[in-house]
């Protein structure tokens, strides 16, 4: 009885021999039997030693589309043990149909003379030999297969790859190329043989993108197989072997040669996202990012199998989350060009490392050539400043997202970081680093998990970086910065001074903050480093070590300055530099002023040498002002009565008469002894052509609308005259702003149509109204009684004229003067404030702390005694400062 066997047919060997796999047994893959087609036979295909006989291929490819991966009945007939293996031949059916009839019919097969096997009856055997020459002259006579005469039947194919891979990949790359899959050497390596659209056949081992499958066990060794490699071999032969596929280019293998790594599209889907998803294989670094559909589906398909545990990752367990692993923050400080330092929404501060990151390497700091050995200017090599500059300019002073990939422990010296992704926005910080060329990315080991979630994305944008050679990737020679410490000594700043002063406000970095008052900051335009002092204040100094005590609100005038201008874009305003090197001036943070910024916050105090020299002295002495009276900061305990009774028992000391004499006119009157002085010089001629020079760039622009802050200088059109003047806003409403004219002292409220913003180059010469009193006497002001008498007659004596006046004191940034009239009088006594006392226009004011031991005190009080008893100005009525007692 004959006995009809099932199996599914695995490869195609030739036109007339199969491998069959019959049903699996536990503990491995189904066997294998090899069976040839008896009485018939097929061309030889041809390989690296020699070439296809004439329609070899054809034939097979006839039986591959026919029988691979198919269930097929077959029946074997004898066993030839001569060969190596031992070859079985045989009957097939398929679908009811006999293989070797079909083979025939088509034409791919040949007839194969031979005699009855022992036991076969012989008439049988020539009944069946009739039959198969019927079918082979009907396919001749058709001129089927390989009886063609059209065709010659031979393939251009070369069987090893010999040619440059880099070109032929770059010929196909990304196209879908026809192919077969002629062997499986593990589940993620193949023997392929491309159909290339010119008719050729190219045979190339294929490496499929982004993953690896365990090893197998190789033929004449005695290595085992890796876990799952036999499961995962079988897994991918079941499916792909022999079968038509789409093949995808993607790069060259490691291993280079004609080695290659791409996708394999069948129609079912892509093999590589099912060995992962199965647990059969995991993703590879080097060559994830090389898939053309990129590497998130293979991730996901990875990270489902890890979920469940299937197979290579049964062992697996996925990191714990804590509570701080992602989180808000805001950059605080660029430490390198892949560390940050963030504070949280609670105020803890923390380093953070960009992960799986590895920074431009430092290049060279040294000193810069032609400075001496102590020279502190500095020669930096590389994309190292890059980097940094690129993190500060997007980062510092913002809110970013942290994302903890993982925690790198203290080693080798190093401390603990953690290793995090920051995003801003929608933007990978990271990422855009690599994709400049300013950072590379970390390779870490295939088993470690410690790495960016979007370490796939960092590779691709290093990719992209060395496709288009940008930073570190690049031909050219390292950049060079060079930056000059123009604070090294004084006469180095000196030699910066002028020029720097003459450029009015300056964009600046700052660099490092020493204290509250004291900064280093790198001025981008002339690559210089300054030491900067804050004019007009002094902050508490802070302690350099822990045996070190800093001063009270030391420490918060520090974190006050660091959190505000640390590593951030500023202007700058230079007045002078010092003994040591360090430049004088301010500093402006968003148009804000910080020396007026920590006085109001009461983390400064007013250094009065200073203040009354800065263009912004009144600001200052404002703003100590309102921090005493708010009690802020260094004025939390102060008492305004005990500081009087102490400045009183100072005052007791007998102080010699100041003497500084300057000529002055009087631009503007407020009351009859408050007005705007101006000091008659050369900076008044220079204001002269400073203000043509503004009207005529206003009136040659067109109309613009601005909304100022207060404390902005601005250009204004006067009222009265409809001149352009520089001008100070003072207050905003909706549409119209307060504004003082800094060079006259006048004031009004106009529309913020009539104000433009002032160029720097107008802003360099200091405002020449400068505010002042009389020194002892004080006259109502003008909206109280007798304040318009006493206005008057203050106009009536100095207006139009050029004085002389004598500064007694300076308070506060007010300058208190006896005004002297040359014209009238040589006296030292006959002043303008004699003058003012003696019409009954002011009262005299002893209680000043420049008073005592003035002998102009005693005149003006016999003055005002005169006054009195005649009955003048204010004392028309009688003593109007007489108590009732």
């Amino acid at each position: 009885m004959v006995q009809h066997n099932k199996a599914v047919v695995k490869n195609v060997l030739s036109g007339d021999t199969v491998i069959l796999r019959g049903n699996p047994r536990a503990g491995g893959p189904p066997p294998e039997r090899l069976l040839a087609l008896s009485n018939v036979q097929a061309p030889r295909l041809g390989n690296t030693n020699r070439d296809d006989e004439p329609f070899a291929f054809g034939s097979r490819e006839f039986l591959r589309r026919l029988l691979v991966g198919k269930e097929v009945t077959f029946v074997p007939e004898y066993t030839v043990t001569t060969t190596n293996p031992p070859r079985e031949y045989g009957s097939i059916w398929i679908n009811g149909s006999n293989v070797t009839e079909l083979g025939l019919q088509n034409g791919w097969l040949k007839v194969r003379e031979g005699k009855p096997r022992s036991g076969q009856d012989a008439e049988a055997y020539e009944d069946l030999l009739a039959s198969l020459h019927d079918m082979e002259d009907n396919a001749k006579q058709a001129k089927k297969g390989q009886w063609s005469e059209t065709d010659k039947g031979i393939r251009d194919i070369a069987f090893t790859f010999t040619g440059d891979a880099r070109s032929f990949l770059n010929q196909y790359k990304g196209q879908p190329l026809e192919a077969v899959i002629e062997q499986i050497r593990d589940a993620s390596t193949y023997r392929v043989l491309l159909l290339l659209p010119n008719k050729k056949q190219q045979v190339v081992t294929l490496f499929l993108t982004g993953i690896k499958a365990p090893a197998c066990k190789r033929d004449n060794s005695d290595t085992p197989a890796e876990p799952f490699g036999e499961e995962a071999k079988f897994f991918v032969e079941s499916r792909l072997l022999q079968r038509g596929v789409k093949v995808i280019l993607e790069g060259v293998a490691q291993s280079g040669g004609q080695n290659f790594v791409g996708t394999v599209k069948h129609p079912a889907g892509n093999i590589a996202e099912l060995l992962l998803a199965n647990g059969l294989a995991k993703c590879v670094d080097w060559s994830i990012t090389m898939a053309t559909d990129g590497p998130l589906p293979l991730r996901n398909a990875e990270k489902l199998a890890k979920e469940k545990k299937l197979r290579l990752w049964r062992d697996f367990v996925a990191k714990e989350k804590t509570n701080d692993s992602e989180f808000d923050a805001h950059v605080v400080k660029i430490v390198n060009g892949d560390t940050l330092m963030v504070k949280t929404s609670s105020g803890v501060v923390r380093k953070i490392q960009l992960a799986s990151l590895k920074q431009a390497p430092r290049g060279t700091a040294t000193s810069a050539p032609g400075g001496s050995s102590k020279s502190k200017d500095v020669r930096e090599v590389g994309y190292q400043f890059e980097a940094r500059e690129f993190l500060r300019k997007k980062l510092i002073g913002k809110q970013v997202h942290v994302v903890i990939d993982y925690h790198k422990p203290a080693q080798d010296g190093f401390e603990a970081k953690d290793c995090a992704t920051v995003v801003i926005g929608n933007n990978y910080i990271a990422e855009q680093l690599v994709e400049r060329g300013l950072a590379t990315v970390i390779r870490h080991r295939k088993d470690d998990d410690n790495r960016s979630h979007r370490y796939d994305q960092l590779l691709l944008a290093e990719e992209k970086a060395q496709t288009g050679q940008k930073g570190l990737h690049s031909n050219k020679e390292q950049p060079i910065v060079r930056i000059v410490d123009a604070s090294e000594n004084v006469t180095k700043a000196r030699q910066f001074l002028s020029f720097m002063k003459r450029s009015g406000k300056v964009h600046a970095v700052v660099d490092h903050v020493a204290n509250g008052s004291r900064l280093f900051v790198w001025v981008p335009k002339d690559n210089c480093r300054l030491t900067f002092v804050l004019a007009g204040i002094r902050a508490p100094r802070v302690g350099r070590t822990a045996n070190d005590a800093s001063e009270p609100y030391g420490p918060e005038a520090l974190n006050y300055v660091s959190d505000r201008c640390l590593q951030h874009d500023v202007e700058i305003e230079i007045e002078n530099v010092d003994k040591t090197g360090s430049f004088i001036g301010s500093v402006f943070v968003n148009g804000e002023n910080l020396a007026v910024s920590l006085l109001n916050a009461g983390l400064a105090t007013i250094h009065e040498f200073s203040a009354n020299e800065s263009h912004y002295a009144n600001q200052l002495f404002t703003a100590e002002r309102t921090a005493r009276v708010e009690k802020k900061g260094l004025w939390k305990d102060y008492n305004e009565a005990e500081e009087e009774e102490a400045q009183e028992e100072k005052d007791d000391v007998v102080m010699a008469p100041r003497r500084e004499y300057i000529d002055v006119v009087i631009p503007e009157f407020l009351s009859g002894s408050h007005f705007y002085v101006q000091v008659v010089g050369p900076e008044i001629r220079e204001l002269e052509n400073l203000m043509s020079e503004l009207s005529r760039y206003f009136n040659g622009r067109p109309a613009e609308t601005i909304r100022p802050r207060k404390g902005d200088l601005v250009g204004a059109k006067f009222t009265e005259d409809n001149d352009w003047y520089r001008a100070k806003v003072r207050k905003v409403t909706s549409d119209s702003a307060d504004v003082l004219y800094i060079d006259y002292g006048n004031s009004e409220m106009i529309p913020l149509s009539r104000l433009r913003t002032l160029p720097d180059r107008f802003k360099t010469l200091k405002p020449q109204a400068q505010e002042a009193v009389l020194s002892f006497v004080k006259s109502p002001a003008k909206d109280e009684d007798y304040g318009i008498e006493a206005y008057e007659r203050f106009v009536e004596l100095a207006g139009g004229k050029q004085l002389v006046a004598n500064v007694d004191a300076r308070e506060n940034g007010l300058l208190c003067l006896t005004l002297y009239d040359p014209s009238l009088s040589s006296n030292a006594e006959a002043s303008l404030n004699l003058d003012m006392v003696r019409d009954g226009q002011a009262l005299v004011t002893p209680k000043v702390r420049y008073a005592r031991g003035n002998p102009m005190l005693k005149s003006l009080e016999e003055a005002s005694e005169a006054a009195k008893r005649e009955r003048l100005g204010m004392f028309e009525y009688g003593d109007i400062t007489a108590t009732e007692d």
